[in-house]
């Protein structure tokens, strides 16, 4: 048997390695081959190309890199052509890996097109789900409201009182589309967790302060957009209440100078003696915090996942956040919000990323355990919904369950 994958980001080659361990493990025989990263081919993917080639932010920086897209695009079909693989498994990257689907199913239709993560098609309205209905036979999603998205059309409704559902919309094209929902991996990060039990000694932090993690985010210009107000929200917190203590987090190597070169830009004195800087540990960070302050994002959702209620800052810039607010079809940003279909989390949004809105909120959970408590419950409900075993092995064997039934 011959599967071809394609990823294009490190995400999506740290997701595939998991399922290609899995089905092999599962398909000893088969031959794995196709575009991911070190981690795939350590799992025992053979690379015809590279995710580095692939891995592009930005809509410039993907103009710049057409040709050279097009041409992994093009080879890619070459291989499809040559090879005729038992089947394609596309993973996230839906810019790229959508385009490249329906390339395949027009050519060969017969080629069973299977996508692991799905593309937040959801959150952007629901016109390119009729697209995805078209040319994918099995879809693999983490969240269990995309069973929905996929079955039901993928139209939200925000309702008066701020919760959403999703609406049934009447499709008018036929499809073959298998939805499943495998499960979440960072339910099992957070599963197979230790924290490290000497991780405030070790880092010279009192073990008699109340903890807030903050968590600026891992790309630049976040950092530079939300770090100055996670900072003033820190020294004006502290002020009001006494026995905090602050642990920022560097979300990978070689942030932290920019992170200590942003600090001192920001003019904004925080002492050491209630603030650490450290790197590369943020699940014990979180863990050994009350509260979090956080950039949106996978770290945000993570917090939230590991029960510690979240305060989610984001702000781009403002030609940006009109097109997104157009665009975006939900009242939420946060997947803790998504997931439960209402707001319990707080989101400070653009203009809304104040100081002056965010203390008092942080305020009121660190002083008011009921209001604490509630959050904490509703965080559980949000665990439990994702909590689906293995992601990476519930996927393969959805996979492999598919090949028996179409053999």
């Amino acid at each position: 048997m011959k599967i071809l994958f394609v990823a294009g980001e490190p995400s999506g080659d740290e997701h595939g390695s998991h399922l290609v361990k899995s089905l092999l493990k599962r398909l000893p025989e088969t031959d794995a081959y196709g575009v991911g990263g070190p981690l795939m081919e350590k799992e025992g993917l053979r690379l015809i190309h590279n995710i580095t080639e692939l891995s592009v932010i930005g809509l410039i920086e993907v103009a710049k890199s057409y040709p050279r897209l097009k041409k992994v695009f093009n080879d890619i079909l070459k291989h499809v052509d040559d090879d005729r693989p038992d089947a394609v498994v596309f993973i996230d990257y839906p810019g790229f890996n959508l385009r490249l689907a329906k390339k395949i199913k027009k050519a060969h239709p017969e080629i069973p097109v299977i996508y692991f993560v799905s593309p937040q098609l959801w959150a952007w309205g629901h016109r390119r789900i009729h697209t995805v209905r078209k040319v994918v036979d099995l879809m693999l999603v983490f969240f269990p409201f995309e069973v929905d998205v996929y079955n039901k059309g993928g139209k939200w409704v925000v309702h008066d009182n701020d919760t959403i559902s999703i609406a049934t919309h009447k499709f008018h094209t036929k499809t073959n589309l298998i939805v499943k929902h495998v499960g979440h991996p960072l339910i099992s990060k957070l599963e197979s967790f230790e924290p490290d039990p000497i991780f405030l000694e070790s880092n010279n932090i009192p073990d008699n302060k109340r903890i807030i993690a903050l968590l600026p985010g891992s790309r630049e210009n976040e950092i530079k957009k939300i770090l100055p107000v996670l900072l003033e929200s820190a020294l004006q917190l502290r002020k009001e209440v006494p026995d905090l203590f602050f642990i920022l987090s560097c979300a990978r190597p070689g942030l932290k100078r920019l992170i200590l070169a942003e600090v001192k830009r920001s003019e904004i004195q925080l002492p050491s003696d209630f603030l650490r800087i450290i790197d590369d540990s943020m699940y014990d960070i979180v863990h050994n915090s009350e509260i979090a302050l956080a950039t949106s994002g996978t770290a945000a959702f993570e917090a939230a996942l590991s029960l510690k209620p979240t305060l989610v800052l984001y702000r781009v810039n403002f030609i940006t956040f009109c097109v997104a607010r157009v665009l975006f079809k939900l009242p939420f940003i946060n997947l803790a919000n998504i997931i439960a279909g209402k707001r319990i989390v707080p989101e400070f949004i653009q203009h809304q990323m104040t100081c002056k809105r965010i203390v008092p909120v942080a305020k009121k959970y660190l002083l008011d355990k009921n209001y604490y408590d509630k959050t904490i419950k509703e965080l559980k409900k949000v665990h439990k919904d994702l909590c689906h075993g293995n992601a990476g092995e519930n996927a393969a064997e959805e996979i492999c369950e598919y090949f028996s039934k179409i053999e």
